[in-house]
Formats: C-alpha cells, structure tokens, sequence
C-alpha cells in the first residue's frame, strides 16, 4: 500500500509531465474511440481520451485525496472485511455499502433476501436484473441483465443517495458469487474506481467481526419508478469496455480466417465444452476464486499461474475480449485481469450479450471442444 507521501510524489512527477496538457473532463457526450484492431472499434461506445500523462496526473490525484480519508481501502480493488469494518469504524459518512448478491441457480433471490434483512448497516442494493438495459429500443432481444445507459444508473444512484465522491464497497452474502458484476457496473459507469472497491469475504463474516447491521425490513426502489428526464446529481458514463453482437461476429469470422490480434476469453464452466466461439479459450470462473470462500479471489500469483496454465499472457499487448453466459460470471475474468497487472480500461472488452446472445443466433459459428 503506497503512503500518502509516496502518492504525493507521485503526483508531482505527473503534473510536471502533463504541465502543458490540457485535461478535459468526462461530459455527457461521447468521448474519442479508444484505438481498437480489426473492427473492435465500431463496437465500442463512450471512450476514454486524452494524453496518457494526464490521465496518470488525473489518477494520481485521486488516490492521494482517497488515501488520505480512508488509507486502509483506497486504490484498492480488493479489500478484506476488516478492513472494511475498520474504514466505517473511521467515517461512515463517506462510505457506501452496496449488496451485489445474484444466484444464478436455485430458488434465492438476493433483492427479497436485502429487502427482508439482515444487511449491512446503511446499505442499498442495486438489482442487475432491474437497473439494466430494457424495452425494445435498448434491449429488443430482451437479453437478461444488459448493461444500462448512463441517464438509468446516474437516476438510480440519485435515487439510492449515492455520491461520485463516495466510497462503494460491494458486498454479498454466502453462496453469491458473482458481486464482482456489481463492481464492474459501477467501474463502467465512471464511478471513480480509487473509490471503488469489492469487499472479499461475506456479509456472514462481517457479523462475525462484529460489523454493523440492520434488520429492519426496508424496500429497494424500482427502476420503472425513477425520472429518467430529471437532471441528476450523479455524473454517469456510457459503459466504455462493451463489445456487441456484430463485433464480436467481426473477430469470429476472423478468427476462423486467420490469426487475429485478439484473445477471446470464455469464463462459463462445463458448457464451454459443448459449444462455444471458434478461437475461444475457457477460463472458468471458479478457478479464479477460492475453494473456502467463493467471495474471495485467489491471491495474484495463483491468477497468474491461471492464466499461465490456459497459455495467456494477462498483460499481453493484443486485445482481449471476455465472455460467458449472460454477461455476469465474465466480470469475475475482468477483475482477475486487473488484479494481474492488466490495464482492462484501454485493452479488454467485455461481450455483454454472451451465449445467451451468440448461442441463440443460428447463423453465428461454434465449435465443441472436440472440434477444436
């Protein structure tokens, strides 16, 4: 963990570099295309711009005003439940817990299990099934869970009282997963990510730490009750890092026609052998978290000894693209990616749609494991 003093010198060294670099800020219109190869780019929506001095001066900046508040979390993806516990113990004000609990099998329901309780002392829940992409104009293929525009989540987060200047930390209960989606929304949506943090470990541990809660049943807002005409307070972004449908047909066709300059990387689990994206290589998902607690990913060696053992270089040059089967379990490779060095934000994007969309388009090319 950097000190503060080691930040601000950090920092300085920056403004000297970006001394004569102008710094524009995010907007609500669409920021210059990121360079992307072969036909990834026509892809992408809103992306990030600028001289990449100043975006590390931008960046620096922010971890040091984060580390001075709360020294224990900020600038780090990955926090453990003390130190969770001890960063509300220091301020609660400027922290925000957010439950991101999500089956994807069985008969839970994380929304019904927050809104009944036990929850983390103020916390809010932000629904991937409701605060996502739908009707026939965002989401005509009605696919589960896509990634919402930014006037939805900037409504949402007004509507939960949460700030750009907060501290989120992403919460779940035992047996979720997948929380690692909820973090990425908020990461996608421009939530400053020094700020923005996936608590490792489960909400069951943070009791028994003795962190606070709540039992008192409460209900979580819905999103066809919010006023997407209203101006907010919460500046939000389009999602950046998103690939859809004819890209990734684009990197497909290619793949099947000669090397390409892409790695596509498949985090489902059993059905990959079945059927799956010519090129793809299967990453699954459990084999990025630990046995003990699926909350919790494995330390950074064994990422990359993952990564190693599928024949991928995480901090590779080339551009990799991440799927799975509805767009979820591909955030835990996204945040596996990052925790290896991988700078996600210019080099991976992520297939929203996944199987549940390619699989479901007949013409689209697959191969089974025994093709391969």
């Amino acid at each position: 963990m950097l000190s503060a003093r080691h930040l601000l010198s950090g920092c300085l060294s920056y403004a000297i570099v970006a001394r004569n670099v102008v710094v524009t800020g995010f907007s609500s219109s669409p920021l210059s295309p990121l360079t992307l190869p072969s036909g990834a780019d026509r892809t992408c929506s809103n992306r990030f711009t600028g001289s990449s001095a100043a975006a590390r001066y931008s960046a620096s900046m922010k971890m040091m005003a984060a580390a001075a508040s709360y020294p224990g979390i900020a600038g780090k993806n990955l926090v453990s439940v003390q130190d969770c516990i001890n960063a509300y113990n220091h301020d609660p004000s400027g922290i925000v817990f957010v439950d991101g609990s999500w089956y994807h099998r069985g008969a839970r329901d994380g929304r019904s299990e927050f809104e009944a309780g036990p929850r983390i002392k103020g916390a809010r829940y932000v629904d991937m099934d409701d605060i996502c992409a739908k009707g026939p104009i965002r989401n005509p293929k009605n696919l589960p869970h896509m990634m919402p525009d930014k006037e939805l989540f900037a409504a949402a987060m007004d509507a939960f009282e949460i700030s750009n200047d907060d501290h989120v930390i992403v919460y779940g209960k035992e047996g979720a997963v997948f929380t690692a989606r909820t973090w990425f929304l908020f990461q996608q949506c421009g939530h400053d990510q020094s700020k923005l943090h996936l608590m490792q470990g489960s909400m069951e541990e943070w009791i028994e730490r003795g962190g606070p809660v709540e039992e008192k049943p409460t209900t979580v807002i819905n999103a066809d009750e919010l006023d997407l005409a209203k101006p907010t307070k919460y500046q939000a972004r389009d999602p950046p890092n998103i690939i859809d449908m004819r890209g990734i047909l684009d990197v497909v066709q290619e793949e099947e026609s000669i090397h390409t300059s892409e790695i596509i990387l498949d985090a489902r689990g059993s059905t990959f052998a079945k059927a799956h994206m010519p090129g793809a290589i299967n990453i699954p998902y459990r084999s990025l978290v630990t046995d003990e607690d699926l909350l919790k990913f494995r330390p950074r060696a064994e990422l990359q000894q993952v990564f190693r053992d599928a024949g991928v270089d995480p901090v590779t040059d080339r551009k990799v693209i991440l799927t799975c089967g509805s767009g979820v379990s591909v955030c835990l490779l996204w945040m596996s990616l990052e925790e290896c060095g991988r700078n996600n934000t210019e080099g991976t994007l992520v297939y929203d749609g996944s199987w549940s969309e390619y699989g479901a388009y007949e013409p689209a090319p697959k191969v089974s494991s025994s093709e391969d």
